[in-house]
């Protein structure tokens, strides 16, 4: 069915040109106009292109339009822009000079964010800021909202990762902090998992679902309203609970994934 949907739009609305050429010139200023700081070896570069590639997959690909039709695709984005792109594009940002090294209020500010409890309630706020169900409903029908909440958790989400790789130096602090960051998310975790209706209009309410989807579709493409309900048999909690539980595997598995890696990468550099 999703791809009966997709069949029916041109490439240029499924893959959004302009978050490619975001991605593109960042590429090309990582290169060649960013100076490094003293040699790396390949694991930044391939760790930053990669980071890359998934912040496109995530937000530019048509996973982004398929995200409003389900849940569970949705949670798809959020894992790979919080848990996949931004730890891999710290990993591969961290050779390269940062102006914030000589300027002093700067450094200040990012030393605050980057505390503990700082970048762990930063990210939980960003979090339920955007799925509280009603704000979630709104920033689905608003697109500058909708960006804004995106944007702000994906910073969020490198400000985490930037202080767990490079400022979080102890493993117990690094262990403590990413459950406590685990922990955070469970309610909104179990509130969608035992619920027994879906919590969000956007998948439920034909004219919110309605709104949703053309605010992503150019009006040269946009098709009957009979069209767009016929993919509304989508199970909304089925598939809000699969989309939970993905979320809630995978920031698991990624979390375990880069403590061990972090702290063999610390007994490396002790040794």
């Amino acid at each position: 069915m999703i791809a009966i949907f997709l069949d029916e739009f041109h490439f240029s609305t499924l893959w959004n040109g302009g978050i490619f050429l975001f991605c593109a010139f960042i590429i090309v200023g990582y290169f060649f106009m960013i100076p490094s700081r003293g040699k790396s070896g390949m694991l930044h570069p391939i760790s930053f292109l990669l980071g890359m590639v998934v912040l496109f997959l995530a937000a530019g690909s048509p996973l982004n339009i398929i995200g409003r039709l389900t849940l569970q695709a949705h949670m798809y984005q959020i894992v790979g822009l919080l848990f996949i792109a931004a730890p891999l594009l710290v990993i591969g940002w961290r050779p390269k000079s940062w102006i914030s090294q000589k300027i002093s209020w700067i450094q200040k500010t990012l030393a605050f964010l980057r505390k503990p409890a700082t970048a762990i309630v930063l990210l939980t706020i960003f979090f339920y800021g955007y799925h509280t169900p009603f704000m979630f409903d709104i920033a689905r029908i608003e697109l500058y909202w909708n960006h804004f909440f995106m944007l702000g958790l994906f910073m969020a989400a490198m400000n985490f990762w930037s202080a767990f790789f490079y400022y979080w130096l102890e493993n117990r602090v690094r262990w403590y902090a990413m459950a406590i960051q685990i922990s955070a998310f469970l309610p909104y975790c179990f509130y969608g998992l035992l619920s027994s209706t879906g919590i969000y209009q956007t998948y439920n309410d034909p004219a919110v679902f309605l709104e949703s989807l053309r605010v992503c579709i150019p009006v040269d493409l946009q098709m009957p309203d009979e069209f767009y309900t016929g993919f509304l048999p989508f199970d909304p909690v089925y598939e809000q609970q699969m989309g939970i539980l993905i979320f809630l595997f995978s920031i698991a598995l990624i979390s375990v994934i880069t403590l061990v890696w972090s702290q063999r990468q610390l007994k490396n550099k002790i040794k």
